[in-house]
This record gives structure tokens, C-alpha cells and sequence, in this order.
């Protein structure tokens, strides 16, 4: 194939990510989309250029060459932070950047890539267009539409059945050095295969910690100064401005270090079995080890470690590196109320396939989302086979009434809900998402399938429901229950559907209570429904919902699945919200 493409016009290699970006869009709205794709690009690279200077000013202004894990001085602090300003002055030629969370995160997630890839669709430029995609995907792996874009390209751009070797333009270090390990691997080149492992473990936990270094001096952010009220709150904003930046350091790696986390783990899973074959059995012990601390429920690795115990008399350590990852995982984590010390009071119950724990989001939070649901919802919906039926699918003594998240967006953009409530509902899905994977210790990455917001009312002036009506019967997510108490994977059911959660927004006056059944139909746990309780749970699970007989329940339903073809495009719909965002501020501007 070839490609003609004319001579873009690019800008001032002096202008920062800001201004290129304002160039990129200015370029295709005049539908210049050469040029639209190099102003991006452009402004990708300027902006990560700025964090290794920060960086580097991190380290030359600090006296000890650490991170700060906790803040034991304000006056120590505001004296580090002028000195980085003053260096990434002196070095970038400009003050630091202050933007806005959202364009920031879309830089960081490298989102802009879906522009780039979208230009040099129209252009005709293939090799750019598959070379955008990959490092979108790279970064943000669960856009199902991107994914299928991609097969497309590849497609069309085979040369006798041979598709073009094209690379992601910004891999990190460490995914090339995986990659090589595991290619030497599948050679039985062992001596290559822990040379390169290793050095992908090296470079990833790197590139953490330089994350974490950046956190630890928001400097890129609305400023705290000595005109703080109180030194607590000065404090209190340092320490949650750090958590909130270093729970990005986890999340948008494009490894995703989240512990337990089957990407990073699948690192040592690969290293542990070099090192057995070149015959360092004590480091392929410390290996397993370290591997069972992110994934303690894989049965391959435990009956590895039975070997070196049993048959070579080795117990093994965890690697030290591979501790202080997790170590520094721990307090971050603890820094904005995640996985702390902690954690076990708020889990209220826990099993192998289920588990539920409380205070997941706020009141005011609740509120916001309650709010929008009263908005939102529509009688009935989810369950159109049932309208016959009266005001909810399941019982005539209460009211049903729902909406599905693609239809929340669809009311967004026509104004009829508020945009920040819509915001607040996505991160409490993509939150809840999180936990659920990290509670239930998953080994393969959830993506959504059905998102539902739902309003369960008791109707007035009925004294007659039977004691042991259901407001939702109990049920399996993704099978039938047969007559001898089994659940079968099979139509109708959603076979599809591998594990499900609902988040709680407030508690009813009387009833409407979770409950988990065993084949038998007997209780085996209740969930109080209260605001910020989350409960998550296999799709074979026995669940239902008791009979509500006086108030209202808010919640959100959520369904996962791990086949990505069934899952929701997410990315889209957040570009959706973005949309309207830039719509709004556009709008208030003028």
C-alpha cells in the first residue's frame, strides 16, 4: 500500500501540550487532519517530556533521594515544592502547567491517540492509523471499539495473508523486555529468559516509583499554601492529593500493578520457571514465593512451591524488590481509603465467590446518585417482557423503575440530567469494578456488561403481601435453576455473565433486604442495603432480593463478564460525557 500524504504544517517546537493541543483541534475542525494528528502527537510527547523534567527536578530538590510516604513537615514540603518550580522554570522555560483533572488524565491515559487514529483514518495514512490504535489499546485496553477497529486494519492491510508489523509508538520499557522474555522462553532460551524478566520487573518497578516521586509534590495541581487555615488541613490536602495521584501510578501502567494483579504476577510466573530449568532453584523458590503473595489462589504455583519444599528442602523469601513494591502498594492504597490496615472492618462478609463490605462512597455521593436516578428512571425498565404484569416484573406491591447507563448519557445530551452526576455515576461503576477484581482476587480482567441504576417503591395501601414474597425471587445471574436445586448455565440465562455487584445508595424504611441461598434456597447470608455498601458475587451465585414493604431502595445493578465481544464501550461512553463537558465549558466561555 502507498501512502500520499502531504507535508503537514506543524507549530513551534516551543509551544507546550496545551497550546498544541488547542492547535490539534483547531486543525480538525478545519478538517486539516494531517496536521491534526502531528499537533496531538506533538502534544503527547510535550507532555511527557514535562514529567521526566519534573522528575528530575523531584530528585535534585529533595535533601535524601526518597519519596515522601507521609508528611511530617508542611514547612519542608512548601519549601521542596517552590524549589521543583523554580528548577522545571529554569529547565522548561515556563511555569507549570495547572489543568484541568480531565484534560490531565486524558493526557496521562494517552487518550488522544483515539484523534490521532481517527486522522490518519481519513488521511489514509494505514501504518499511522494501526500505530495510533496499538498505543491506545496499549493504555487503554478495554475499548471494545478500538479493539475491533484494529482486526479491521490488520485486515485490510494484509499482504498475502501476512499482516504488517506495527508496533505501539510510546511501549514502555518493560513490555518490550516481557515480550522478549517470553518469546526466549517459548525458545527454551532460559539464560535470555531471566536476563530479560528480570530486567522487565526492574524497569516496571521503576517506573512506579517514578510515578509515586512525582505524587509525592503535587506541584501540577492547585497549590497548598501557608495561608492554609490549619496546618491539619494543609496536611489533610497533601496526603489526599498524593493518594489519589499515586492510585493512577497503579492503574494506568499499562501492566496494571494492582495487587493481586495477573499481568504483573504473570512476570514472575514465567521468570520462576527459567530460573528452575537453568537450575537456580533458590531463586526460582523466592520467584514462586513472591508470585503467591499477588496470587495466592493459582494451584499450578502452589504445588510449585510444594516441590521446592518437599523435594529440594527450600522454602523460600520474597524477593526483596517484589516486597517493597507491595509495601508501597499497601500505603498508597491506605492514603485514599483503599485496600489499609483497616480494610477488614469494613468487609461484612467474605467467601471464596461472594463478599460485601460497607462505606464504599459517601452520603453527599449517595445523594447525588439517588437524585439522578429520581430523574432518570423509566417504570419497568430492563424487564419489557413483564409490563403486562403491572409496575414491577416481579411483584404487584411494589413499584420498578430504571435505566440503563447508555441512556443516562443519551439524557445528558439532551440536558435533561446534570452532567456531574453523571460523572460521579461512571467513576462509582469503574470504582466498584476495582474492588471487586481485587476482592475477589480475579486472574482475568472484568469488563462490564449491563450497567443498571434501579428504584425499588412499596406501594401504599397494601396489607396483604404474603410473608414470603420476594421483591426479586431468588435466582442465578447467568444460569436457571432446576428442581434439585442446581443452576444450569443454559438459555435464557446470560451465560456470558461471570460475575455480578451492586452498589448501595441508601436504605429502605422496611425490607428490601440482599440474600445469598445455598441449592436449597436456605439463607446463607443478609446485606442490610444501607448507602455506600457494595456487594459482589459469582454469576452462579443464589441470590435474590426480600419483599420491600415500605419506603424506597436506590442501587446500582452491575454485570461483568470476561469475554471482551460482550463487553460495553465504556471509553465511548465517557468521550460521550467529555463531549458535552467541552460543550458546556465552550458554551460558558462565550
Amino acid at each position: 500500500i502507498v501512502t500520499v500524504l502531504a507535508e503537514p504544517q506543524v507549530g513551534s517546537k516551543d509551544e507546550n501540550y496545551m497550546q498544541l493541543r488547542k492547535l490539534g483541534f483547531e486543525a480538525y475542525a478545519e478538517r486539516r487532519y494531517a496536521d491534526a494528528a502531528v499537533y496531538f502527537t506533538q502534544a503527547i510527547d510535550n507532555y511527557w517530556y514535562r514529567k521526566r523534567v519534573q522528575s528530575l527536578c523531584i530528585t535534585e530538590c529533595k535533601d535524601d533521594g526518597d519519596f515522601v510516604d507521609e508528611v511530617s513537615s508542611i514547612s519542608v514540603y512548601l519549601s521542596t515544592k517552590r524549589c521543583v518550580e523554580d528548577c522545571c522554570q529554569s529547565r522548561l522555560g515556563d511555569p507549570i502547567l495547572i489543568t484541568d483533572p480531565l484534560v490531565d488524565e486524558i493526557f496521562r491515559k494517552n487518550q488522544y491517540y483515539s484523534i490521532i487514529q481517527k486522522c490518519w483514518s481519513i488521511v489514509g495514512n494505514y501504518t499511522g492509523n494501526i500505530e495510533a490504535a496499538e498505543t491506545y489499546l496499549l493504555f487503554n485496553p478495554s475499548n471494545v471499539g478500538m479493539h475491533q477497529r484494529l482486526i479491521d486494519l490488520y485486515r485490510i492491510t494484509e499482504i498475502d495473508g501476512t499482516p504488517p508489523k506495527v508496533y505501539p509508538r510510546k511501549e514502555p520499557w518493560y513490555n518490550l523486555q516481557y515480550r522478549s522474555g517470553t518469546v526466549s522462553y517459548g525458545k527454551e532460551e532460559w539464560g535470555q529468559c531471566e536476563y530479560h524478566l528480570k530486567g522487565a520487573i526492574t524497569s516496571f518497578i521503576h517506573a512506579t516509583n517514578m510515578c509515586r516521586m512525582q505524587c509525592s509534590y503535587p506541584f501540577d495541581k492547585p497549590a497548598v499554601s501557608h495561608k492554609t487555615t490549619s496546618f491539619l488541613s494543609a496536611a489533610e490536602q497533601i496526603v489526599k492529593s498524593t493518594g489519589e495521584c499515586r492510585k493512577n501510578c497503579y492503574e494506568d501502567i499499562p501492566l496494571k500493578p494492582l495487587s493481586p494483579n495477573p499481568y504483573f504476577a504473570s512476570i514472575l510466573e514465567y521468570l520462576q520457571f527459567c530460573q528452575y530449568n537453568l537450575g537456580d532453584t533458590q531463586d526460582a523458590a523466592d520467584t514462586t514465593v513472591s508470585y503467591q503473595e499477588l496470587h495466592s489462589r493459582n494451584p499450578i504455583i502452589k504445588e510449585n512451591l510444594e516441590v521446592y519444599q518437599d523435594i529440594h528442602g527450600i522454602a523460600g523469601n520474597v524477593r526483596q524488590d517484589i516486597a517493597q513494591f507491595l509495601r508501597n502498594h499497601k500505603l498508597d492504597m491506605a492514603l485514599l481509603g483503599g485496600p489499609s490496615p483497616d480494610q477488614e472492618e469494613k468487609i461484612l462478609f467474605k467467601k471464596r465467590d461472594f463478599y460485601a463490605s460497607k462505606d464504599f462512597m459517601s452520603n453527599k455521593q449517595c445523594r447525588s446518585l439517588v437524585h439522578l436516578i429520581r430523574e432518570a428512571a423509566i417504570e419497568n425498565d430492563g424487564y419489557d417482557m413483564f409490563k403486562d404484569k403491572g409496575s414491577s416484573p416481579f411483584t404487584s406491591y411494589e413499584k420498578f423503575s430504571g435505566i440503563e447507563l447508555s441512556a443516562v448519557i443519551d439524557m445528558l445530551e439532551d440536558g435533561a440530567v446534570d452532567l456531574e452526576d453523571v460523572q460521579l455515576l461512571m467513576d462509582t461503576v469503574e470504582a466498584a469494578k476495582s474492588q471487586i477484581e481485587t476482592e475477589l482476587q480475579l486472574q482475568r480482567p472484568l469488563y462490564f456488561d449491563y450497567i443498571h441504576i434501579i428504584q425499588r417503591t412499596a406501594l401504599q395501601g397494601v396489607d396483604d403481601r404474603p410473608s414470603d414474597e420476594y421483591s426479586h425471587p431468588i435466582h442465578g445471574d447467568n444460569c436457571a435453576i432446576q428442581p434439585d436445586g442446581s443452576c444450569v448455565k443454559a438459555p435464557p440465562a446470560f451465560t456470558h455473565r461471570d460475575w455480578s455487584a451492586v452498589v448501595y445508595l441508601n436504605k429502605p424504611a422496611e425490607g428490601g433486604n440482599f440474600v445469598i441461598t445455598n441449592s436449597k434456597l436456605n439463607v446463607r447470608e443478609t446485606l442490610v442495603p444501607e448507602c455506600g455498601r457494595i456487594v459482589g458475587f459469582s454469576g452462579d451465585t443464589l441470590h435474590g432480593v426480600t419483599a420491600i414493604t415500605k419506603g424506597e431502595r436506590f442501587a446500582i445493578g452491575l454485570w461483568y463478564t470476561h469475554d471482551i465481544s460482550h463487553a460495553v464501550d465504556m471509553e465511548h461512553l465517557q468521550r460521550r460525557i467529555d463531549f458535552v463537558r467541552e460543550r458546556e465549558e465552550a458554551e460558558n466561555e462565550a
